[in-house]
């Protein structure tokens, strides 16, 4: 049986086929013993040597396999090496909206002849980065839906879901009525004792945590807060019964670990990586209406801004 080797260079498309016969013969690259060693142009920078075994349907309908190891003769660390296999198995799974648990560290030290501390650097790197994340006693998860929010529309997180056909759960963590600290009246035009609403809320998507907010309101635009249903949309509500009428927003956008409370409510590690947001949005009147805090899993949730060039 005849099979096929592909291998290639990443980020760059460079393709090199060779079909060869692989029965008795051992992995090198000495042209005297059938396997000529691949070349490349001048190349900058660091890239991962991929290879991918086919074989090829036989008689038996025998369907394709692909394996792909690190190159332990490359110079790249192979730690970096297996991060980014992983990556693209990860990117692989999250197209076909697969959830993925990655291979235990055992499993995948054994696959790559590498050590455990290996692998467990490798997948520190891809927490780090958001691509995975850990439970515990139970094992590593890419994330598989990640949700992607464009940062020029104003729009309330329910509606978001809404639209783009999710389920979101809203659980209220709790609401309290308190005299509005010195950064919360300033960004919501107060004078020195005012009165807000603090209502903390959970985000649910997929089952999953998804961020946690903080709202602040001003306690005298929407007085009885505590009577209404808190778990559904907080803008509809503040438009349909207290007729304020969101209009713009500002936002400040900063990346940084998780504290311990926000961990547990969204079941990561602390210190994992989340982006913070502040946001004061104004009523069309130009009244600022609410101060909200929310903290993201940066495994889950994408900022998007487009851009454009001014005219010169």
């Amino acid at each position: 049986m005849a099979h096929g080797i592909k291998l290639w260079l990443q980020p760059i498309a460079l393709y090199y086929s060779i079909p060869i016969p692989m029965e008795g013969r051992k992995s090198t690259s000495d042209p005297e013993r059938g396997i000529p060693k691949l070349t490349a142009g001048p190349i900058c920078g660091m890239y991962i040597l991929y290879a991918q075994v086919d074989r090829h349907p036989g008689a038996n309908g025998q369907e394709k396999k692909r394996v792909s190891v690190i190159d332990k003769r490359l110079a790249i660390p192979y730690y970096e090496q297996l991060a980014e296999l992983l990556r693209r198995q990860i990117g692989e799974r999250i197209a076909r909206g697969e959830v993925y648990r990655l291979p235990s560290e055992n499993e995948l030290a054994r696959r790559h002849g590498i050590s455990r501390a290996t692998v467990r650097h490798a997948l520190d790197v891809l927490e780090r980065d958001g691509w995975i994340y850990r439970e515990k006693g139970v094992g590593s998860f890419a994330a598989v839906r990640r949700v992607e929010h464009e940062l020029t529309r104003l729009v309330s997180t329910t509606e978001d879901m809404r639209q783009r056909g999710w389920a979101l759960v809203s659980k209220v963590v709790s609401l309290e009525q308190v005299i509005a600290p010195p950064h919360v009246a300033r960004a919501l035009e107060l004078g020195e004792g005012a009165r807000v609403y603090v209502l903390c809320r959970l985000r649910i998507v997929d089952d999953a945590p998804l961020c946690v907010q903080t709202a602040h309101l001003p306690a005298h635009l929407c007085p009885a807060l505590e009577e209404n249903d808190l778990t559904s949309s907080l803008y509809r509500l503040l438009e349909s019964r207290y007729g304020l009428r969101l209009w713009t927003a500002q936002e400040t956008l900063r990346a940084r670990g998780a504290t311990h409370w926000e961990a547990r409510l969204l079941q990561v590690r602390e210190g994992a990586p989340v982006m913070y947001t502040e946001r004061v949005t104004y009523a069309s009147t130009g009244v600022p209406v609410e101060y909200l805090e929310a903290v993201w899993r940066g495994d889950r949730y994408d900022f998007k801004v487009t851009l454009s060039r001014p005219p010169s």
